[in-house]
C-alpha cells in the first residue's frame, strides 16, 4: 500500500480506499448500494400494510359504492380470485372501516361466524363469531383507533372494546351451514357495521364474478400505494427508522410522491430484489420452528420466534421474517389463527415440493393421498394456489379445492382416504378428485383443519406427500368407493 490505495473483492463489487478514505466512484456506488438495501428490506416491512390497501385500492375501484363499513360478500369462484390464499369452503364478508374519527361498531350474531378483525399491519385484535370470546353465541364489538376521540367511543353494556393501533380496519367473516345451525343467509343478514351515533346498519356489496386483487403491486405502483397508505396512519414508535429510510427515497408523509429519476430506479429494483427475498422465506423456507414432522410446513403459529403470531411482538422485538413470510403468501391473522386449540380454531399447512424434492410445476401430474379421518371438526381442505399470485390456480374448471364440504361427489377411498390428483388433465374417473395446473406456472397446496383435533397437535396424523405421477397408469377408482362422504369427525360444530 505503497501508493496509498487499498482495493477490496466484495459481494458489491470491488471498493476503492485512497488514503483512509473511499475513492470517490466507491462513494457513488455505496450510495446506490446503501438505497437499494434500504429499498429491499423496506419492501419486506411494508408488506403487510400493502396486502391491505391493495385490497381496499381494488375493492374501491371494482365496487365504487363500497366505502367505511362495507362489506363485499364473495360467494363464487371468480369474486374470490386474486385474494391471497383465500379457500372455498364458505362464504366471506371481506370489510373495511376507519375509526380515526369515532369508533365502529360490529355486532355478530350467533351461529356458524368464524371471523376475526386485523388492523392494517395485519396484527389480530380478536376472533368474533364461533372461535371468539363468545364461543358462537354473538356479540358487540366497539373497535377504537390511536386517534379515536375518547368521547365518540361509546361504553356498551356487554361489549368488547377492541383498540387497535391502527386507523383503518379490516374485517374478515366467514360463514358454514350446520345441521342444527342457523342457515348462512340468517347469519349474514345479522351482521352490523357502523358508527357510533349511527343506527345500527349493514351495506353489503355482492362481488359476483368480478375479481379483486389483494396481494401486492409490483414496481413503482407499490411505492406509490405505500406512500399514499402512509398518509392515514400515525407512525409507531418501533417504524420511525423505516419512515427515515423511505424519506431518504422520496417518500414522506404530508410530501407529494417525488422520487427523482435516479430514486425510482432504485425503488423499482428494490421491489424486485424485495418480492424475490420474499419468494425465497415462503418457497425455500429455512425457519425450522414451523416446520412438522412429516415434511408440510405450519403458515400460521408455530415455534416462535420462527412462527408469524397475531400480535407480531416478542419481548426485545417485533417480527420481521415471519412478518414479511406469511403477509407475502396469506393475509389476515387472528389469536385462534396463530395459537389454535383442539377444537378452537383453525390449522393451516402448506407444502412447495414434491416427495422427491422438487418443485411443483403445472406440465407435470401429481396425487397427494389424505389419510382417513383428517383431523377437524368443523370442515378440512385441500386449496391449490398459483405460485406467482398466491391466489386461487386459474383455469377453466374454476376449481382449486377438494375438501370435505367443497366437494360433495369427491371419490372417497374403502379405508376413507382421499386421493386428490393435480395435474394439466384428469385421470380416467378421478374427475371430482382432480383439479386442473397449468403448464408453465408452479403451484403449492394448503391444508386447512377448522377446529382441528387433538391429532394436529400430537403428530399423531400425518399429511400426504406430493407425488409425482404419470396419470395414465392410474386405475379408475373401484366400485366400492363412495362419494359425497363429509370426513369431518362430527357434523354438529361443538366448542
Amino acid at each position: 500500500m505503497t501508493d496509498g490505495i487499498e482495493r477490496f473483492d466484495t459481494s458489491i463489487g470491488e471498493i476503492t480506499w485512497d488514503h483512509g478514505f473511499t475513492a470517490p466512484d466507491t462513494a457513488e456506488h455505496m450510495y446506490d448500494v446503501m438505497d437499494l438495501q434500504r429499498a429491499c428490506q423496506l419492501y419486506l416491512w411494508s408488506l403487510s400494510i400493502i396486502g391491505q390497501a391493495q385490497w381496499r385500492s381494488a375493492y374501491r375501484e371494482n365496487f365504487p359504492e363500497f366505502r367505511e363499513n362495507s362489506f363485499v360478500l364473495a360467494q363464487s369462484y371468480e369474486g374470490r380470485l386474486g385474494v391471497l390464499t383465500v379457500n372455498q369452503s364458505s362464504e366471506y364478508f371481506f370489510g373495511w372501516t376507519n375509526v380515526q374519527e369515532r369508533a365502529a361498531i360490529l355486532e355478530v350474531p350467533a351461529g356458524v361466524v368464524v371471523g376475526l378483525v386485523i388492523d392494517f399491519w395485519q396484527r389480530g385484535l380478536t376472533d368474533v363469531g364461533w372461535f371468539g370470546p363468545n364461543t358462537g353465541t354473538g356479540g358487540t364489538y366497539v373497535i377504537a383507533g390511536p386517534e379515536t376521540p375518547g368521547d365518540a367511543i361509546p361504553d356498551i353494556k356487554g361489549a368488547t372494546v377492541l383498540r387497535s393501533q391502527t386507523n383503518n380496519i379490516w374485517v374478515l367473516l366467514r360463514f358454514l351451514d350446520f345441521e342444527g345451525q342457523p342457515p348462512v343467509k340468517e347469519l349474514q343478514d345479522g351482521v352490523r357495521l357502523y358508527y357510533h351515533g349511527d343506527e345500527p346498519s349493514q351495506h353489503v356489496i355482492p362481488a359476483g364474478d368480478t375479481p379483486s386483487q389483494n396481494y401486492q403491486p409490483r414496481g413503482v405502483r407499490y411505492w406509490e400505494l405505500l406512500h399514499e397508505i402512509i398518509q392515514e396512519e400515525p407512525v409507531e414508535d418501533r417504524d420511525r427508522f423505516f419512515m427515515y429510510w423511505l424519506m431518504t427515497l422520496g417518500i414522506e408523509r404530508g410530501k407529494p410522491f417525488a422520487p427523482s429519476d435516479r430514486q425510482q430506479g432504485i425503488l423499482e429494483e428494490g421491489a424486485l430484489i424485495g418480492e424475490t427475498m420474499a419468494k425465497t422465506m415462503v418457497y425455500s423456507e429455512r425457519l425450522h420452528g414451523v416446520l412438522r414432522h412429516d415434511g408440510w410446513r405450519v403458515i400460521i403459529g408455530g415455534d416462535l420466534p420462527d412462527a408469524f403470531e397475531h400480535t407480531q411482538r416478542m419481548r426485545d422485538y417485533d417480527l420481521f421474517d415471519p412478518r414479511a413470510r406469511f403477509t407475502y403468501e396469506a393475509c389476515t391473522s387472528s389469536p385462534r389463527m396463530a395459537n389454535p386449540a383442539p377444537g378452537k380454531g383453525q390449522a393451516y399447512a402448506g407444502v412447495f415440493t414434491d416427495a422427491n424434492n422438487d418443485r411443483l410445476y403445472g406440465e407435470h401430474s401429481y396425487v397427494m393421498r389424505v389419510p382417513a379421518n383428517p383431523p377437524a371438526e368443523l370442515f378440512w381442505s385441500m386449496v391449490i394456489y398459483d405460485a406467482d399470485t398466491r391466489t386461487l390456480i386459474y383455469t377453466d374448471q374454476r376449481k382449486a379445492t377438494i375438501g370435505s364440504r367443497a366437494t360433495p361427489d369427491m371419490m372417497v377411498n374403502e379405508d376413507g382416504s382421499v386421493n386428490i390428483f393435480v395435474g394439466p388433465e384428469a385421470p380416467a374417473g378421478w374427475e371430482q378428485n382432480w383439479i386442473k395446473s397449468i403448464p408453465g406456472r408452479g403451484w403449492f397446496p394448503y391444508i386447512r383443519l377448522y377446529a382441528p383435533s387433538s391429532a394436529w397437535f400430537d403428530d399423531s396424523y400425518s399429511l400426504p406427500q406430493v407425488e409425482h405421477i404419470d396419470f395414465a397408469g392410474v386405475e379408475p377408482p373401484p366400485a366400492s368407493a363412495t362419494t359425497g362422504a363429509d370426513l369431518a369427525s362430527s357434523d354438529h360444530p361443538h366448542i
